[in-house]
């Protein structure tokens, strides 16, 4: 994580030396050197880095010199961001120093707002040098403790063998023979590996993938049907000339080309010589390549095998699957908890009598549900309750946490080799996660959207951060950080859940930066954790009054209980220290007022702004419209919320908003038209018979040329006024790709589209005017200018999630 941020860090230091050579941006005299210093010192830690990753967890001394350097790291990214938000402020506000001199005259107001720009650029400049001198010390430290410029390695990974003791493997007995069952059918028409087929084993580490496939390679009927057979333990990184020697090793351990250095050609060659016109079973066991490259010279080889042979592959990511054979693929899931018990109790009960077990199995059968279905983890916890005589120590076990238990890391280590293989830019959107509650089910976009507004996904283009998102998060699917997947009609996962232990695990790891704090009183003091991402569950106590060490939080998400619902004072407490956030989620009871503290305003950094069930505001305040740095603005559930700020055209950054079930708004305000970034909108409320002077009109979508995916419209009025319809330009909206259109008792559905004129990519479909979307009309446009035809079809409601 700490290199994903050194590496988004410098090209941002990159831009102040090039912005700060101009002179109307200049910062001050001298803080060039600064900058050059800055980005010296981080590139030569840089190549440390990935070493430090790896010794934190055996090393403390490591650890602590990677906290150090993850908190200096993210004040580093604080200065760039004042640095980036200053300039930005200037651009808009037109106050630059090189408009001073040309003034003869200058208002006394002016004088004091470049003032006070000035002196915010000499902070920034002497927070830079500030964090210049203890980036000093602690590239010194990194000697002293012995980082070594690191080839991108990984834990020491145990090599895999075929040996089995077959009645210590419990609860795949179904999925066994499943498989065996398709390797016994005869030979397959198909072929993944030219005409070889292959059966892929999928599933995250510790799922138990290579005790199956151990069960399968010793069962007897595999033994007797195959001439040959042969295990090799892949591995990472993938050795094409390796694979080949074991192969051929297994095949013929007398060749003179297993210990000589030989081609990879010489060895292939005597593969195929070796298993033409033969029926064989390899199993290549925890594979990780899913380059075609990599693959493609020893499918070739494969290919001479006698038809009725078949490769067995485990993995943990579906790209292999896809690359090797997908009509096969046996995903492979969780134990029932009674199975994960029967694992621990064969462990920890090795030669005891019945007595001890009967006194302490209805304890372990509650900590076998700690195992969430992984037999790896209850093998773990079964060694470690061998040497646990007494109830006591049991029910320790028991009531601690796993990521926070002194056992956490024997249970993590196969999700260790998962998190080492991704790209750093991804663990860091991996680790994110943990700012979720276990069980919680995550809405794609809206996890996107919370990458970005962290400065995960960089990438300058039109949707270029939102493709960027879409392709870390199928990376992550693909690889079992996430399941339980809900599709929309198209195939599109809308939304997933992390495994618990998979939370647990990025819990784990970000211990020190992510906490969660519940049922706190009056005061939380977190100044003993500076934690950079905050999670507050108010319980019921309340919620508390004041809380210290707020100032670098990026993360702050609030929930309180229907009861116990936190008062103005208290968030503008809040608000007024935590000046630093990027995202705030609310999802709370305001007690004693109608709407949220004009103190939002000053979170100038903040990107993500959700608010959910906040059952009493009415209004927001126009202080709102000031945070121009906003990318998303999510209000759900806020039924007497009845209008949104005048002045939300301020926000020209803000590329989402979503309004969800917040019935009383009645109209929506007309700057919402400028907000030419905007990308989704999920629901909007238009006149269609005026261009109304305060309301949103129809005719005021016509620079939202960036809208994309499907819009809900709300038509209001008795008439729809053609040249307003004309003026949306449908035609230039090429991304979004459909409309649903209610309409007032006075307008006719054909007027509509004929005024509206709707492009032949944009399907526009009539429905009811109900917020739930009963769809009652479908018009489907065949081409630009033609009317299509019409269908009647019954529909359900809209999916409701957490935000």
């Amino acid at each position: 994580m700490a290199e994903a941020i050194v590496s988004a860090i410098l090209p941002e230091l990159a831009a102040i030396a090039i912005q700060n050579a101009r002179e109307e941006w200049r910062l001050v005299t001298g803080v060039e050197k600064e900058v050059e210093r800055l980005k010296s010192n981080l590139k030569a830690i840089q190549c440390e880095l990935e070493d430090a990753e790896e010794k934190q967890f055996v090393n403390k001394r490591v650890q602590y010199w990677l906290d150090r350097f993850k908190q200096v790291s993210y004040d580093i990214e604080d200065v760039l961001d004042d640095w980036k938000t200053a300039l930005h402020k200037l651009q808009t506000d037109g106050v630059e120093t090189s408009s001073v001199k040309r003034r003869k005259v200058w208002p006394l107001s002016s004088y004091f707002s470049f003032g006070t720009q000035v002196a915010r650029r000499h902070d920034i400049a002497t927070r830079i040098k500030e964090i210049n001198e203890e980036l000093d010390e602690i590239a010194k430290d990194r000697v002293r403790i012995e980082l070594i410029k690191s080839e991108i390695k990984q834990p020491n990974r145990s090599e895999s063998t075929s040996f089995v003791h077959v009645s210590q493997i419990l609860g795949r007995d179904e999925i066994k023979e499943k498989i065996i069952s398709k390797l016994l059918s005869g030979p397959s028409e198909e072929g993944g590996c030219n005409n070889i087929p292959t059966i892929t084993v999928v599933g995250m580490g510790g799922m138990g993938k290579t005790a199956l496939s151990q069960l399968i390679y010793n069962d007897h009927r595999i033994q007797t049907h195959f001439e040959n057979k042969i295990w090799v333990c892949v591995s990472d990184p993938f050795d094409q000339r390796q694979i080949a020697r074991e192969i051929l090793g297994g095949l013929n351990s007398g060749s003179t080309n297993l210990q000589n250095p030989i081609s990879l050609e010489s060895l292939l060659n005597e593969i195929r010589e070796k298993i033409e016109g033969k029926k064989f079973f390899f199993v290549l066991d925890d594979v990780w390549s899913d380059r075609d490259q990599d693959w493609e010279p020893l499918k070739a080889a494969f290919q001479y095998g006698m038809p009725g042979s078949w490769i067995l592959v485990t993995t943990r990511k579906e790209s292999v699957a896809r690359q090797m054979d997908l009509s096969h693929v046996f995903p492979l899931k969780q134990l029932p908890d009674e199975m994960c018990w029967s694992i621990i109790a064969q462990i920890a009960f090795t030669g005891e009598n019945s007595d001890r077990r009967g006194n302490l199995e209805d304890i372990g059968r509650e900590i076998a549900k700690k195992c969430k279905g992984l037999p790896l983890a209850a093998k773990t916890l079964g060694d470690l309750l061998r040497d646990k005589q007494r109830r006591e120590e049991w029910q320790n076990v028991l009531s601690s946490e796993i990521w926070k238990s002194d056992f956490a890391q024997d249970i993590f280590q196969p999700l260790l080799l998962s998190y080492y293989d991704l790209p750093s830019t991804i663990r860091r959107c991996l680790l994110y996660c943990a700012i979720f509650q276990k069980d919680y089910r995550i809405r794609k976009d809206e996890l996107i959207q919370r990458w970005m507004a962290q400065g995960y996904l960089t990438s300058a283009d039109n949707f270029g951060r939102e493709l960027e998102g879409e392709g870390y998060f199928k990376f992550l699917a693909a690889r079992s950080f996430f399941q339980d997947f809900d599709n929309d009609a198209d195939g599109n996962i809308r939304s997933c859940k992390m495994h618990d232990m998979v939370h647990e695990f990025v819990q784990f790891l970000t211990k020190y930066e992510f906490v969660t704090e519940k049922d706190v009183h009056l005061t939380l003091d977190l100044s003993y954790k500076k934690p950079r991402h905050l999670r507050l569950v108010a319980g019921p106590k309340g919620f508390p009054m004041s809380i210290n060490s707020t100032e670098k939080l990026r993360s702050l998400v609030v929930v309180s209980l229907p009861d116990n619902g936190i008062t103005n004072e208290a968030l503008q407490n809040l608000f007024s220290q935590s000046k630093r956030l990027r995202l705030l989620e609310l999802r709370l009871l305001l007690q004693g007022a109608e709407g949220i503290c004009c103190e939002i305003g000053k979170l100038i950094h903040l990107r993500y702004l959700c608010l959910i069930d906040c059952t009493d505001i009415k209004y927001l305040p126009e202080a709102l419209c000031e945070l121009r740095n906003l990318q998303s603005l999510i209000i759900r559930f806020c039924p007497l919320l009845k209008k949104l700020p005048v002045g939300i055209g301020n926000l020209i950054n803000l590329r989402y908003l979503s309004i969800e079930r917040c019935r009383s708004v009645t109209y929506y305000p007309k700057g919402i038209g400028k907000l030419t970034s905007l990308m989704r909108l999920n629901r909007i409320i238009v006149r269609a018979d005026r261009n109304d002077a305060e309301e949103l009109s129809i005719g005021d979508l016509q620079h939202l040329d960036l809208l994309a995916g499907k819009i809900y419209v709300e038509l209001e009025g008795d008439a729809i006024d053609g040249d307003e319809a004309k003026r949306a330009k449908l035609h230039n909206k090429i991304h979004l790709k459909q409309m649903y259109i209610s309409i007032s008792p006075g307008i006719k559905e054909d007027e509509v589209v004929q005024a509206l004129n709707p492009p032949s990519n944009l399907s526009v479909e009539i429905v009811d005017n109900q917020e739930d979307w009963i769809f009652r009309t479908i018009i489907v446009p065949l081409q630009s200018g033609q009317l299509g035809r019409l269908k009647t079809v019954i529909s359900g409601s809209s999916e409701e999630t957490a935000c």
